[in-house]
């Protein structure tokens, strides 16, 4: 892997990288010294061209810096820090650029990878403090083993500037940009698959039992359970866990130390709650000892009250006094865990935090059990103090921990809306606290708590420009386009010329809707060929997934099918602040999955309008763009319709220089020469390429093209002539194939088609 590659530990913070001249001038020119050669900064080895500037992996202006998993809705997660106030291609009020990552999941130890997809976010050159911290996520396709059989996976997270990483490429070298890999633990199954239990136990079962059995069905085991005091006391008695950390939550739980006081020993400004102190010991029979190097705390009149933990007959064994005074005194210890990086998704409009799981016990039990809970606590200051804006957590169990440990993401909407405000005022770069707390939540009304395990981590973040109204539907993405950069003259995209098709994904949200407990918020997407008066409400039902968070128990992701009411119009289900409790999202705030297939191509107008539990009707926002020009309904350019391609072998050139007519099917002589045609035409045309097979025998062998391959040197129609040397292919039966695909934006990726023809070489 690359030098970047960072397996153990996150880049600190440390300090900006001067930016150089000449870097800053490769930066500014690099889409259009890449159009003209693929391999001018030597990332693209493969290409017949020849590097100009050795430029890889460069973390000047961006990087990852942690990666980490929410095991409860399989979403990864990414913290990417932006360095510098310029070199992403223009200011607030410009289309800026683009900062992808792309993620990759691996159970064989990085042996094989899959996709798991990519992410990205808008920036831009601005003024104020750097380093900002982003965040971007993907919903991966993670494998829930049996909780016996807990095993940790890799992820790895490529970041690159104003270029996605190639679908597929877990090598992909990016040149601007970084590749970090982490370990992290998915969440087990207590339900594994009959095949699997069979697979996994060795047990035999009779074969009139195998008969009854799916084995594609689930076994059902009983529930996750907590450990008792004793069990935990068993479970550590030979380890290195202390007493005051595995019995932590059992004190807190029967002494009253509540989640505003769990911190006692480093808050001396929190007075302690009334405790059967004098039951636990001398050490705080009269009182709590002082704060180290802080002010002393006044006594606490003893209560003659014998406390409940002398009724678990397990803990006999412990001192009690001398446990309860190390867990009052313990404050921020970062030797289990620790939180190291935070950071806001602007396109979700959230906060991350990524922490580390440093040890292999110590958490209350393994993946059958119920664990723990890490609690992340989130503070916003928007100029007048610190604000609290909601507690996320994450359950983590004992179980194997690689070098560098597991990492685990949290993930809290932020609700940012009222604080947004357009490019020309200035960004708006508020501070963010997080504070990391194991086994306690955080108080709320406390940014300053430190917890006994756990730690607090703080950062800038900049919020999405654009002041936005109350209510006012938001139409801001299609097919993950956003609609400011479709070009409403033709319908296409402004930086790749491309058009739409399939099935469209229609994005959105609306500002500031009510919580879902109230009456609803509904919205109606309507369609019409452009230049028609008569729309067409998208009214069939489509299932959405989410993640959604009632209380302080663990998100947990849903499905839901959407239905339209009597007049067309749809419940909207995102809810950020759930009466302050939690949130319900959809992802990629989808509104409607147009099904686009059957339709004419040519331009479509889209529009989105919101309605009230009273029946008031709201129009979308009105968007200015960069470009100066504003969106309400955005125009899309429909292309249903895959390349033509025609291919064709027309004559051989043997080795003594004479010349033959010749056709498909044939046999030749190694050394041949083989010519022929192409013909290739689309009205979206981007790039053609041949493949031979079997390429083990091929070694590398390729025909040549009389013409230019790739957009825009074509753009409608590619063709000419082509030459295959067969000098250096081995004896064998080929396959010559010619491909062709389009620039149409579709879930499955651009149009595309092929011709191809068979032939055989001899010795």
């Amino acid at each position: 892997m690359s030098p970047t590659d960072d397996t153990k530990a996150r880049t600190g913070p440390g300090r900006v990288t001067k930016v150089s001249v000449k870097e800053l001038g490769l930066r500014s020119s690099a889409k259009a010294l890449l159009l003209g050669n693929p391999n001018y900064f030597g990332t693209a080895p493969d290409t017949p061209f020849k590097p100009f500037e050795k430029v890889a992996f460069s973390t000047t202006f961006e990087q990852v810096t942690c990666v980490g998993l929410n095991p409860t809705i399989d979403q990864l997660e990414a913290v990417v820090r932006v360095n510098q106030t310029n070199g992403y291609g223009g200011a607030l009020c410009s289309a800026g650029s683009r900062e992808y990552v792309r993620f990759f999941v691996s159970y064989d130890g990085g042996a094989t990878w899959t996709d798991a997809g990519t992410d990205s976010f808008a920036v831009h050159d601005s003024a104020g403090t750097r380093p900002l911290d982003f965040a971007v996520n993907v919903v991966a396709p993670m494998h829930h083993y049996w909780c016996l059989f807990a095993r940790p996976a890799l992820v790895r997270a490529i970041l690159s500037w104003n270029a996605a990483p190639t679908a597929g490429d877990p090598d992909y070298t990016p040149i601007w940009g970084n590749v970090v890999t982490v370990s992290v633990a998915p969440r087990t199954t207590k339900s594994p698959l009959w095949s699997e239990f069979i697979e996994l136990t060795k047990v035999k079962l009779p074969e009139l039992v195998l008969a009854q059995i799916d084995p594609e069905g689930p076994v059902t085991l009983k529930a996750a359970e907590t450990l008792s005091v004793a069990e935990l006391a068993s479970t550590y008695a030979k380890t290195d866990v202390e007493p005051h950390r595995f019995l932590a939550p059992t004190i807190f739980d029967h002494i009253g130390i509540d989640a505003s006081r769990a911190g006692i020993g480093v808050s001396p400004v929190v007075p302690i709650a009334p405790l059967a102190v004098d039951a636990f010991g001398p050490e705080i029979a009269g009182g709590v000892p002082p704060i180290p190097g802080g002010p002393p705390i006044p006594n606490v009149p003893p209560i003659p009250k014998v406390s409940p933990l002398f009724d678990i007959p397990e803990l006999k064994e412990f001192d009690l006094g001398k446990i309860v005074a190390t867990l009052l005194k313990t404050d921020g210890n970062t030797s289990y865990e620790e939180l190291g990086c935070i950071g806001y998704d602007p396109v979700e409009d959230a906060l991350v935090g990524v922490l580390t799981v440093k040890k292999p016990s110590g958490y209350s039990g393994g993946p059958c059990t119920s664990g723990s809970v890490e609690y992340v606590a989130f503070w916003v200051d928007w100029g007048g103090g610190w604000s609290y804006s909601g507690t996320a957590s994450v359950v983590v169990h004992d179980e194997t921990v690689p070098d560098g440990g597991l990492r685990f993401a949290v993930y809290l909407p932020l609700a940012s809306v009222a604080h947004r405000r357009d490019c020309a005022t200035g960004p708006v770069e508020p501070r963010v606290r997080a504070i990391l707390s194991w086994a306690t939540p955080p108080p709320a009304g406390n940014p300053d708590w430190v917890p006994a395990w756990g730690n607090r981590e703080e950062t800038t973040i900049q919020l999405p420009v654009g002041a936005l109204s109350a209510l006012r539907p938001v139409l801001d993405f299609i097919s993950s386009v956003d609609v400011c950069d479709i070009d409403q003259s033709d319908g296409r995209t402004t930086g790749g010329d491309n058009p739409f098709g399939g099935q469209v994904m229609i994005s959105g949200f609306i500002p500031d809707a009510p919580d879902v407990a109230a009456p609803q918020m509904r919205y109606r997407v309507r369609v019409r060929p452009s230049g028609s008066s008569t729309w067409t409400t998208l009214s069939d039902p489509f299932w959405v997934s989410g993640t959604r968070w009632i209380g302080m128990n663990p998100p947990e992701s849903y499905s839901e099918l959407q239905t339209v009411d009597a007049d067309g119009f749809f419940p909207y289900l995102v809810d950020r602040n759930i009466a302050g409790l939690g949130y319900r999202t959809v992802y990629g705030d989808v509104l409607y999955p147009w099904q686009t297939i059957a339709l004419a191509a040519g331009l479509w107008e889209v529009e989105v309008v919101a309605k009230d539990a009273g029946g008031t009707e709201y129009p979308a926002q009105i968007r200015l763009c960069s470009d100066g020009t504003i969106r309400q309904t955005v125009t899309i350019r429909l292309d249903e319709t895959v390349p033509d391609v025609a291919l064709a072998i027309t004559e051989v050139e043997h080795a003594d220089g004479t010349v033959q007519p010749t056709g498909p099917c044939k046999r030749f002589k190694i050394g041949d020469k083989l010519r022929g045609t192409y013909a290739v035409s689309d009205q979206h045309l981007s790039q053609i390429w041949f493949e031979l097979q079997p390429a083990s025998s091929a070694l590398g062998a390729l025909p040549t093209f009389s013409g230019p391959t790739a957009f825009p040197a074509i753009t409608t129609a590619a063709n000419g002539t082509w030459e295959l040397d067969t000098s250096l292919m081995a004896a064998c039966g080929y396959v010559l194939t010619l491909w062709a695909h389009d620039r149409t934006i579709t879930p499955g990726g651009p149009w595309r088609n092929r011709d191809l023809f068979g032939f055989s070489l001899e010795a």
